[in-house]
């Protein structure tokens, strides 16, 4: 099992073909790698595992096979990596599940097949996905995701995201900045939008928006078929100290909803 002394957050970068890549970032000044088959029964895993090569040098962690992505398609490998809080990462996969505990620096993530969920990132993070689902707990930055077929999920997100997707969903839980989000079909979700902006343009699926209490919120919203449901009080304007909102909505085919955010999705 490789073991690198690291005291500071490292840059770290995973290359798989199949089967599972494990992070767990923490308080420790050290950095360790372990590599083996997803299944040790099976020769393929086997084989796979043996041609994964691990690399540290100068603060940057490479764990890749040899030949890219040629070891055979048929071998599963589980790469579980142990590393500073803070790191930098990037991960791709062929057809994996990409786990990521814990804080990190920027990140940047690609998969045809497979979920990915991380903990929080402090930057920037970009995550393309064919088809899986993407999971991140915490944004303090920017954010670029982007997915043929599947959801995406955000809990705290401080900054500002990017959204598209051709068959895919957008949950945020809590939003101090801007969403923008395109989509052929999927639903747009926000539980509670604090401050910044929402802009939504999707042909197939429902915008809800909870907007806290104290935020004045400016609305220019159209469905084509659907129904526009506005439950805020009206008001001339936002009063000093009050935070701001802008939504703008253009949907093909669905419902807009936009509501006070209640009391569970604001705790």
């Amino acid at each position: 099992m490789p073991t690198f002394q690291t005291p500071q957050p490292i840059t770290a970068t995973v290359e798989i073909s199949a089967g599972a890549v494990r992070l767990a970032a923490g308080d420790r000044d050290d950095t360790v790698v372990e590599v083996r088959p997803r299944d040790e029964s099976r020769s393929h895993d086997v084989k796979a595992a043996e041609q994964v090569r691990v690399d540290f040098n100068n603060g940057t962690l490479l764990v890749s096979s040899r030949r890219g992505f040629s070891f055979p398609r048929r071998g599963a490998v589980v790469v579980d990596v142990a590393l500073p809080c803070g790191s930098r990462l990037q991960a791709s996969a062929a057809s994996a599940d990409i786990t990521a505990d814990g804080q990190y620096g920027d990140c940047k993530f690609a998969s045809a097949s497979g979920d990915l969920e991380v903990g929080s990132v402090v930057g920037n993070l970009k995550a393309d996905t064919a088809s899986g689902g993407i999971t991140v707990h915490g944004i303090n930055g920017s954010a670029s995701v982007s997915t043929a077929s599947g959801d995406a999920t955000i809990g705290d997100l401080d900054g500002d995201v990017k959204f598209r997707a051709a068959s895919g969903s957008l949950s945020v839980t809590r939003l101090h900045g801007n969403i923008n989000a395109q989509t052929a079909s999927g639903d747009v979700t926000v539980a509670t939008a604090i401050n910044g902006g929402v802009s939504v343009q999707t042909g197939s699926g429902e915008l809800v928006v909870g907007i806290a209490e104290g935020t004045a919120a400016q609305l220019d919203l159209r469905t084509d078929s659907g129904e526009v449901r506005n439950s805020l009080a009206p008001s001339d304007g936002p009063s000093e100290g009050d935070e701001t909102l802008v939504v703008h909505a253009r949907i093909g085919s669905g419902d807009i909803v936009v509501q006070r955010a209640t009391a569970d999705s604001m705790s």
